[in-house]
């Protein structure tokens, strides 16, 4: 498994933006909040271009982030921010240089796209969690669990969730892979297609009404996604209801359908992904899911944990 060298207090992390356009005045808010922790920033060139609803064009997103693949320093990428344009440039990046020369990587959503097409190559640990623009703002995301999973302590991590939250009952073992929902999707029948068997899965959307994440969850299984899953994770679905009036099935209605035909634990609610709070999850790990324990349990590979510098 490839596990990127962890931060360490005072080291510098490179901010790039290969989705979405950045918001100036959030960005600034995230990179003083680095500053405050002691983590200064270096900005790749194109962080703040526009072109439509991209941070730049393909190939300027694309080059910045292989010029950083190619740097020796800088050991640390976080994303800027989410949006959509991670999918255009995959065939354009140096995936393979990424694997040789690991760097820890930090974002969600969009990012899920990066972090996937590194898992289909073999696993990779991954961090699932706030972009820089959401640092600015205390209340969105979880800041211990941001910094032990950034600095790698301690070597396991629980996530715990509420008996009120299984929908299916179970033990599983396997990887924790995923992301976003509909990046999953879009993954599929490309050469960044993943392959889910013996994994635990975890998901997690926002702004889907509830027939699109029904649609979405029926490629997958019809894929054959599900058929040899070891467990599913369920994150947060905001904005994920229908519209007042319109027929629908609720969310956990769907979840339920699904659970008929698992073979697999099944647990939502997780505060991670499009919520405010979010915990940061350390994506590629081999995890434990117990629901009669209430938890899921992610390990770092032996010999991998260390004690904090400084």
């Amino acid at each position: 498994m490839i596990v990127p060298d962890f931060l360490r207090p005072g080291e510098p992390v490179i901010v790039t933006a290969p989705s979405g356009p950045v918001d100036k005045r959030r960005l600034e808010a995230g990179l003083a909040y680095l500053s405050e922790h002691r983590h200064p920033s270096l900005l790749t060139p194109h962080v703040l271009e526009r072109h439509g609803y991209f941070a730049g064009r393909d190939e300027l997103r694309a080059g910045d982030l292989n010029e950083v693949i190619g740097r020796d320093d800088g050991k640390a990428i976080f994303l800027a921010r989410g949006g959509y344009g991670f999918s255009r440039i995959l065939n354009l990046l140096d995936l393979e240089a990424l694997r040789r020369r690991p760097r820890l990587l930090l974002g969600y959503s969009d990012a899920t796209a990066l972090f996937m097409a590194l898992q289909a190559k073999g696993p990779y640990l991954v961090h699932y969690g706030p972009v820089v623009s959401d640092m600015g703002t205390a209340s969105a995301f979880d800041e211990r669990s941001l910094w032990s999973a950034l600095y790698g302590q301690p070597s396991a991590f629980t996530v715990p969730f509420r008996a009120s939250d299984v929908v299916r009952s179970g033990r599983g073992a396997g990887r924790l892979v995923g992301g976003c929902l509909s990046l999953l999707v879009t993954l599929l029948g490309t050469p960044h297609d993943f392959d889910y068997r013996g994994c635990i899965l975890f998901w997690e959307d926002t702004g889907e009404e509830p027939y699109r994440i029904d649609r979405m969850l029926t490629q997958l299984r019809n894929a054959g996604k599900f058929d040899r899953l070891r467990g599913m994770v369920v994150g947060s679905l905001i904005g994920c209801e229908a519209p007042e009036g319109k027929p629908s099935l609720e969310i956990r209605e769907i979840i339920l359908d699904l659970a008929q035909l698992a073979t697999f634990p099944i647990v939502w609610n997780l505060r991670a992904g499009h919520v405010p709070g979010k915990i940061t999850l350390m994506m590629g790990l081999e995890a434990s899911l117990r629901t009669s324990r209430r938890s899921m349990l992610l390990r770092l590979p032996r010999g991998r944990a260390r004690a904090l510098a400084g």
